[in-house]
């Protein structure tokens, strides 16, 4: 498996302790969907549980990190974040439908767009001032501009959520032993990740920063462990790409609508 040292430039291979191939990845990602499906129902359909809304704390984080993960195997391309860009637009009608329950306007971006504003920030960070050489100024510039995200998006995450993305990429890029002289930014995002989960549930409570953490850590664990004993190849792969994108919009409609008729 080949990791994309920013620093550098250049590709290597890393010989991680854990290695988060294709496999555990897709069962991750479909246990933060499953999360992310109950938080939005328990919103929707105006449930008021408090153990949806607790269990729902894990969805965000773990696709952080599995975000993190695929965007430190390469160069982040501006593909990468214009198919982010247009995936969230077609997705805020839907975003809307779910969410106007709770008081939110058609303006209040969904979550997607958190990811497209910080994948666009690093596709423009690896834009090359020379060849091998990624351009941290562009990146840097934009990355300021973002602290002012969370004016514009309040019922996002905002810039708690931004940062634990930055935190999710900056970890997966440098935890692998190969990138040994990124130490201190390894340790940053090592301190960072935590601290920022937490905070990203803050006005809910201790009970729900502490599910924020303590239950991607568990699924995170519990999934690399399974896998790791399943005479299942941990190269194969259980979703299709693209699929979050598509589930993300669908289960948007599909709550939208039975919102709409049970309202």
């Amino acid at each position: 498996m080949t990791h994309f040292d920013p620093r550098s430039g250049e590709r290597r291979t890393l010989s991680a302790v854990v290695q988060f191939t294709p496999l555990p990845r897709d069962v991750i990602k479909l246990l933060a969907l499953a999360l992310m499906v109950l938080d939005h129902a328990n919103r929707a359909l105006g449930l008021d549980s408090p153990t949806l809304l607790l269990l729902g704390r894990g969805a965000f984080p773990l696709f952080a990190l599995v975000w993190g993960v695929n965007l430190a195997r390469r160069p982040v391309r501006q593909a990468q974040a214009t198919r982010l860009w247009g995936w969230a637009l077609l997705a805020q009608p839907r975003y809307w439908l779910v969410m106007r329950h709770d008081g939110f306007t058609l303006y209040e971006p969904n979550i997607l767009f958190l990811f497209a504003v910080v994948t666009q920030a690093l596709a423009m960070a690896h834009w090359p001032v020379h060849q091998g050489s990624p351009n941290g100024g562009v990146g840097g510039a934009l990355l300021l501009a973002l602290w002012g995200y969370d004016v514009a998006t309040p019922g996002t995450y905002g810039v708690d959520g931004l940062l634990l993305l930055l935190a999710s990429y900056g970890l997966c890029v440098t935890l692998p032993p190969t990138v040994s002289e990124a130490g201190w930014l390894r340790g940053l995002a090592i301190v960072s990740w935590p601290i920022l989960t937490l905070r990203l549930n803050s006005g809910l409570g201790h009970s729900m920063m502490l599910a924020g953490l303590l239950l991607p850590t568990l699924l995170i664990a519990g999934a690399l462990a399974v896998v790791a004993i399943s005479p299942l190849d941990p190269q194969r792969r259980l979703l299709k790409l693209g699929f979050f994108l598509h589930a993300y919009v669908a289960h948007l409609l599909a709550l939208g609508l039975v919102a709409g008729w049970a309202g």
